[in-house]
């Protein structure tokens, strides 16, 4: 609502600025123009809008035209090649383990664990 009024009070000052340059008689800046006083803003919530939505306008159908693809793509030297899928073969299953390429990996040997106690060992000469 406020911003209606503002611009409806600038379209009004710049309607009377052309009309005075019209006349011919000299304006003074806005700063020094009187103005009448304008109360104070007021702080108050605006009601919330019940607005219904505006009816919308059929757009009219724009007419598109008719291409026929056959004759286009023959036009072109071209031909349209369809498959139908009902004689199209079901594709094969995934294999569940792939072929192994190389040489397969060597086995290790699993470590024996010790069951003695471990001894230090010098290994500098004196």
């Amino acid at each position: 609502m406020k911003e209606d009024q503002l611009r409806e009070d600038q379209r009004r000052e710049a309607l009377a600025r052309k009309e005075l340059e019209a006349s011919g008689e000299e304006t003074l800046p806005p700063s020094a123009a009187p103005r009448a006083e304008e109360p104070a803003p007021r702080m108050e919530q605006p009601a919330p809008r019940m607005e219904q939505p505006a009816p919308r306008a059929e757009q009219p159908v724009r007419a598109e035209p008719k291409i026929d693809s056959k004759v286009l793509l023959e036009s072109a030297g071209l031909v349209m090649i369809e498959t139908d899928r009902a004689r199209v073969p079901a594709a094969a299953p995934a294999q569940e383990e792939p072929q192994h390429l190389g040489r397969p990996r060597r086995e290790r040997q699993k470590t024996v664990t010790q069951d003695e106690p471990l001894q230090q060992v010098e290994t500098t000469r004196k």
